[in-house]
């Protein structure tokens, strides 16, 4: 009698337990299920590629079911954007979408240098895979010439039928002014002219080989490709090189078809710095001697030698120029009050002769 009053008690524990157990594994499942249902319908609720038209070896243009969110093209995202659209042969997106003017949902997206006959596939945000042919279609561009001892440009014209992207997205359209213009899906315009469309140029490089046998990588120099109402983007050589005087350079490239693909280098004199004001301590206006009537502040540093010994640097603010005067934001330490700085530009790129500045 001992023995069974001890085995029910286990048998009832046991039964306990396995309900329990099934209880819980029950609960899981349902919550797995919802967690399940949650995705799939957030996965539907996210925009769908419809569509990929290859335009040249750099740019594509994607039609989605919907518009993109707003952080799903902000350039501040970019790196989390770039992890959204997944390719195969190492492809990747290098600037965020930008939704053409008057198009409910289509995009040009650049993307790194394409093979020409290679099947390509993309994914947006783990949806499912579409595919496109890689082509090697360049750009038609029309002239390369100097425009700073280490700088040259790559210039191309509307009227050749290509325009720059700035011209023709909705992001930009409001400064283009008479510039900006609306393309079909054939990217043609309303006199049935089709272009050739120059994408983000961010990260794009050429290669420049002089006569004398030098051979450099330039890159592009950003926010130049559409600046002063024109299509010439800047290349600049490494830092400390310069394009030496009388000897012919050509210019080759896997994005760009040039025509005059040839220049020959002239001493070109270095910009003249006028006058700085600190704005504030991490804030500086810098003055040039005349308007360069470009944007040759881009990419460019200067540094501030202080007379208590310290050093700061400062950078051009991509975009800030108005005629000869650039602003420039500190990158390392603080201006400090009432400390006088001498302005020095870094690698020769202006002459500067003892230009004070003092935080105040």
């Amino acid at each position: 009698m001992n023995i069974k009053k001890r085995i029910v008690p286990a048998v009832l524990v046991v039964s306990v337990i396995s309900s329990g157990i099934a209880t819980y594994n029950q609960t899981l499942n349902v919550e797995a299920s919802s967690n399940h249902l949650v995705e799939q319908e957030k996965k539907q609720q996210e925009a769908r590629i419809t569509n990929i038209n290859v335009l040249n070896t750099m740019t594509l243009q994607v039609t989605f079911n919907k518009p993109l969110v707003a952080e799903d093209v902000d350039p501040n995202n970019l790196e989390n954007i770039k992890k959204q659209f997944e390719f195969n042969h190492g492809m990747s997106i290098v600037n965020v979408p930008r939704l053409k003017t008057g198009a409910k949902s289509t995009y040009i997206v650049p993307v790194t240098i394409q093979m020409d006959d290679t099947k390509y596939s993309m994914s947006y945000k783990g949806q499912r895979v579409k595919t496109f042919e890689g082509t090697d279609e360049k750009i038609d561009i029309r002239n390369t010439q100097q425009v700073t001892n280490d700088t040259f440009e790559l210039e191309s014209f509307l009227e050749d039928g290509v325009t720059d992207y700035a011209n023709i997205i909705e992001a930009y359209r409001a400064g283009r002014g008479d510039l900006a213009f609306e393309l079909d899906n054939r990217n043609k315009d309303e006199n049935g002219k089709r272009f050739e469309i120059i994408s983000s140029l961010r990260d794009r490089v050429v290669t420049i080989t002089g006569s004398n046998g030098e051979r450099f990588v330039a890159n592009y120099v950003p926010f130049t490709q559409a600046a002063d109402g024109r299509q010439a983007p800047k290349f600049r050589l490494p830092a400390g090189q310069q394009l030496k005087p009388g000897v012919a350079y050509t210019v080759t490239s896997k994005w760009a078809d040039l025509e005059n693909k040839r220049f020959k280098a002239q001493y070109i004199a270095p910009l003249k710095l006028q006058s700085a004001e600190a704005i504030d301590n991490k804030t500086i206006k810098i003055v040039l001697d005349k308007d360069p009537g470009m944007e040759l502040f881009a990419g460019r540093s200067i540094e501030l030698q202080g007379e208590d010994g310290s050093t700061v640097q400062a950078q051009y603010r991509f975009s800030s120029r108005k005629g000869s005067v650039g602003i420039f934001d500190v990158t390392s330490n603080t201006l400090k009050t009432g400390v006088k700085y001498r302005v020095v530009p870094m690698n020769n790129w202006a002459t500067a002769d003892y230009i004070p500045l003092i935080v105040k």
